[in-house]
């Protein structure tokens, strides 16, 4: 009963949490916001017995990702004289169509979809050594593939942020 209890409370963090990403007037308080509702869904899966992927979401997307998020915050420019960029433009209007296009054709295939009925409500045990063999030998070389893409756009986005104004 603590547990389901538990369960809905950091449920409603995570709506809330991921309300503040969305409707928060400054990007770093959107980014604080991220961690908490990446933090509280870490915390799900640990009710839920897969701590595999509760320290996946705490390490990788709680920290990394997040950290990621934070430095491109900082290495991005203001506008001329210091202030901020204007964000919303001419574009907003095609924006919003195309947004709602691709919602109703998300929601179209969602409803659509056969989606199979769950045969038991026990999790499957999977052990962390079959999880690190498929991720290590199955898939070594994506995965270092990944994490040099990642290091090259970091690298491209510093030498973009501290060009000179020509």
């Amino acid at each position: 009963m603590a547990t389901e209890v538990l369960w809905w409370i950091f449920a409603a963090i995570v709506v809330g949490t991921s309300l503040g990403v969305v409707f928060s007037r400054s990007v770093i308080h959107s980014a604080i916001f991220l961690i908490g509702s990446l933090a509280s869904v870490g915390a799900m899966y640990v009710f839920l017995n897969v701590e595999f992927l509760a320290l996946v979401q705490f390490l990788i997307y709680g920290g990394a990702v997040t950290v990621l998020i934070l430095l491109a915050l900082m290495l991005t420019r203001m506008g001329a004289g210091g202030r901020l960029e204007r964000a919303n433009g001419p574009q907003a209007p095609f924006a919003l169509l195309v947004g709602g296009g691709l919602m109703a054709v998300l929601i179209g295939v969602a409803v659509r979809t056969a989606w199979p009925n769950n045969t038991s409500d026990t999790p499957r045990a999977i052990s962390i050594n079959q999880v690190s063999n498929g991720l290590f030998v199955d898939y070594g070389a994506p995965f270092v593939l990944a994490s040099a893409l990642l290091l090259v756009a970091l690298i491209g986005a510093i030498i973009l942020a501290r060009q000179e104004d020509e």
